[in-house]
């Protein structure tokens, strides 16, 4: 996966979850249950452990690899079509790198 697709995909998954909240909050049922949401997480923290090492932070061996399972990647994908479809604000990677 390239640094770019990386990039794209921590801002997939950090708007779904932050998404979840702001239903949530709004007295809606959450998207995510509590093990998807950590699945989600899992992810997030194999893609910055990959992009830290094409960045040389860290070695080989500490690269961790992980993609959510498939019955929360369809959610994912269905909450991304959502979130397009009802304009839903979201965060580009610019806000959440920094």
């Amino acid at each position: 996966m390239s640094n770019e697709e990386i990039h794209q995909r921590l801002e997939d998954l950090h708007n779904v979850l932050v998404y979840c909240s702001d239903v949530q909050t709004q007295g809606r049922i959450h998207v995510f249950k509590v093990g998807e949401r950590i699945c989600i997480n899992q992810e997030r923290g194999a893609l910055l452990s990959q992009l830290s090492h094409s960045n040389n932070e860290t070695f080989s061996h500490q690269v961790r690899e992980y993609k959510t399972p498939v019955a929360i990647e369809a959610k994912i994908k269905f909450t991304i079509e959502k979130i397009q479809a009802t304009g839903w604000g979201g965060f580009s990677n610019d806000k959440i790198l920094k």
